[in-house]
Order: C-alpha cells, then sequence, then structure tokens
C-alpha cells in the first residue's frame, strides 16, 4: 500500500491569492524591517514614485511604507501579486535588466513594485558611466 505524503502549507502559483509567494515575501520583510527599494506607478501616468524605506504596516486592506520622514499609504484591496523578477528600461532606453521583487496590481490599476536587491558598487558604476554616455 502506497502512502500519500502531503505538506500542511503548499505552495501556490505567483499571484493565485494574497497567501502565495508574493504575500508571504511582503510578511517577511515587514517582519524583519527590510530596507527596499520601492516603485509606485499610476496607472494613467503623470506619477511615478521611486524611493527606499520600509513595510510599516501590512494587511490585505492596506500597507504603509515609511520612507525616511514621510509614509506612503497605499490601498491593497482588490490587488494582484506576482513575485519574481520585473523588466526595468535605463532611463534613455537603451539597456534593460531585471529586479527581482514583488510587484502589486492595484485593483484602481495601479502598479507597486518592492525590492530588496540592490546592485553592487561596480555594477552601479558601470550603469552610471551606460546612462551619461
Amino acid at each position: 500500500m502506497s502512502a500519500l505524503i502531503v505538506s500542511k502549507h503548499l505552495p501556490e502559483p505567483a499571484g493565485a491569492s494574497p497567501q502565495g509567494a508574493a504575500w508571504q515575501q511582503l510578511l517577511h520583510w515587514q517582519e524583519n524591517s527590510q530596507q527596499l527599494a520601492f516603485v509606485y506607478s499610476r496607472s494613467q501616468g503623470g506619477l511615478i514614485h521611486t524611493g527606499q524605506g520600509k513595510l510599516d504596516q501590512l494587511s490585505l486592506d492596506a500597507t504603509t511604507i515609511e520612507a525616511g520622514a514621510s509614509k506612503l499609504y497605499i490601498v491593497l484591496a482588490g490587488a494582484s501579486y506576482e513575485a519574481g523578477p520585473q523588466l526595468f528600461f535605463t532611463p534613455n532606453l537603451l539597456s534593460r535588466f531585471h529586479v527581482n521583487g514583488v510587484a502589486v496590481r492595484l485593483a484602481n490599476h495601479d502598479w507597486l513594485f518592492l525590492s530588496d536587491e540592490s546592485l553592487p558598487p561596480l555594477g552601479m558604476e558601470n550603469l552610471i558611466r551606460r546612462l551619461e554616455s
């Protein structure tokens, strides 16, 4: 007779639910007060906010990103989550690169991306040289 072994905590596909891999990553970052880079983009354009901060509060309804002396309050109700690399372009659009993190598509069609990755100093120097060319 064969036995079926089932884990109590099965992984879900990215974006399947708030409890999927992306949501678990957000919870981990919040619990560890991880310094994160973020991008917030309005669906209709006109606003792209970037910065660094920590997830101060996090619930299924909303999150607060503490960025220095200010806080960014974001409504998460109805959002979908995706863990994994996102494609970014340099300002001159001549180069592109992937950054690992969590993308959040908000119910109002805005977009939030959070990442704990940073370029090593040598990589940053090369990127700055390419941007200046």
